[in-house]
């Protein structure tokens, strides 16, 4: 890989798609999309219930839009995309291979469960296709706000990302005021940064010593992120850089993936070990810096050998309570039977969220949705909210306030979202607002074990972090002449 000697980005753009590339790039994703079914058939052990066709369904609704893409590469940011492929590790694989935690609800339920699934899945991609618009030519959409931009700026934006989350909460913790908005901001920094930059190298324009400088970025935002058993969020950050380099070059980094792959498999399998070690339903361990090597340690040898295989029903559930199809699952199962609907009681709760904590003290915590509904399926106490949060996400949400139709009208309300936003910015540059909204836009779509409230303000809180971004930058190109 040659590297361009001028540090400059300010040419950096999507490279065309040519016939070729896009039946190759289709043609790989398909055989991948049938190996993976393959695999997942041979070894299902329930082949004769329903429940594994209507997860076999999901997953093909799950892929279906990527695909798509793959094949016309329409448009540049497939944010939709890669939000409904999410479903299929959410939902239709653990259906599939019907994991320990899917099999404490009885099969009524789980059938009940992935019609959800399905109901929201099938309404999303209709309204996504079914929706028209038209590029913006407005200065907000296509202006570039960034002029001249270096990708030794961005180099160093992705390194002050990777500092906060180094010192933030290992070795120093903000007042309360002001930590989630240093949250956002150093994560809209680092979103942007780490996106930009990775494209960057996938079009050849970083030296082997900034292409070092990057993942060892990476690896540490991974390894610090994932340390609370939660390996969401060290992911995302992972997947983005790969999602960034595969937009720069138009081919799949296949040696990353065979390393980040495994390596994340490894990790969730031994994350259940460690969960019943360090977990209570009080309380969430979290090690600190000096003990990470022996944490990490611990961690591999428990995902290469685990010891989890039974347990009770009980341990089991909060073993795995994080996983979305179980808190689907447990959704379904008791509403409206059991607990009635909530009829947008936590939908209610989103506006307050806008609303700065400097001008209303007492606002509920960030995550009060995820709260309410973990207190009102008995997941949770109220004690225990201030200790750790459980990922819901927005299906189990719209669920547990209008069931079905709920599940649909989600469906409907993202699918008419990200189409209108995809056709807007069709003529966006990467450094105008609205480019620089699409890539923290691809973040967000890996983060769907969130409430609608809670993503829709840290979506928020990311969005001025790009604006801040925006200032800073420029403030230091006019210092630095």
């Amino acid at each position: 890989m040659v590297a361009s000697e001028n540090p400059a980005l300010e040419n950096l753009a999507f490279p065309p798609a040519d016939e070729r590339m896009r039946r190759r790039l289709f043609q790989q994703a398909l055989i991948a999309a049938a190996l993976m079914l393959g695999a997942l058939w041979w070894s299902a052990t329930n082949t004769q219930e329903w429940t594994f066709y209507l997860g076999l369904a999901i997953c093909v609704l799950a892929l279906l839009p990527a695909l798509v893409w793959t094949r016309t590469m329409g448009h540049n940011y497939p944010i939709f995309e890669i939000f409904i492929a999410t479903n299929l590790t959410s939902y239709g694989i653990p259906l599939l291979t019907e994991h320990d935690a899917v099999t404490l609800f009885d099969p009524e339920v789980r059938q009940d469960a992935a019609l959800a699934v399905i109901a929201f899945l099938a309404a999303a991609i209709l309204a996504y296709y079914v929706t028209r618009g038209y590029p913006r030519t407005a200065p907000l959409w296509t202006r570039q706000v960034l002029e001249r931009p270096n990708k030794q700026w961005m180099l160093r934006g992705l390194l002050l990302s990777t500092l906060y989350t180094l010192v933030v909460p290992y070795l120093y913790a903000p007042p309360a005021g002001i930590e989630g908005i240093l949250r956002a901001v150093f994560f809209g920094i680092g979103t942007s940064c780490t996106f930009i930059i990775a494209m960057a190298w996938g079009l050849g324009r970083l030296e082997r010593l900034d292409q070092v400088l990057v993942v060892a970025c990476l690896a540490l935002q991974f390894v610090l992120l994932s340390s609370s058993l939660i390996l969401r969020a060290g992911t995302s950050i992972v997947l983005l850089g790969l999602v960034g380099y595969f937009f720069g070059a138009r081919r799949v980094p296949y040696l990353a993936l065979a390393i980040a792959l495994p390596l994340f498999a490894v990790l969730n399998i031994g994350k259940y070990d460690l969960r019943q070690k360090y977990w209570t339903p009080e309380f969430h361990y979290q090690p600190g810096l000096a003990d990470l090597p022996a944490y990490y340690a611990e961690w591999f040898q428990a995902g290469l050998r685990p010891r989890v295989q039974t347990e009770s029903k009980a341990s089991k559930l909060l073993l795995e309570r994080n996983s979305l199809l179980q808190i689907l699952c447990l959704v379904v199962a008791r509403t409206p039977d059991y607990q009635p609907y909530l009829y947008g009681e936590t939908y209610k709760q989103i506006p307050g969220q806008f609303v700065p904590r400097l001008f209303w003290p007492e606002k509920p915590r960030g995550h009060i949705s995820t709260y309410t509904l973990s207190i009102y399926y008995g997941l949770q106490s109220e004690e225990a909210t201030f200790e750790t949060t459980i990922a819901f996400g927005f299906l189990p949400e719209a669920f547990a306030n209008f069931g079905y139709w709920g599940a649909a009208a989600l469906g409907v309300v993202f699918g008419f979202g990200f189409r209108k936003i995809t056709l807007w910015s069709a003529r966006s540059p990467i450094f105008s607002y609205a480019g620089l909204m699409l890539v923290l836009l691809t973040a967000w779509s890996f983060q769907t074990e969130l409430t609608l409230s809670g993503w829709l303000a840290s979506l928020f809180q990311g969005s001025i972090s790009i604006i801040a971004f925006v200032f800073v930058f420029r403030r230091f190109q006019e210092v630095s002449g």
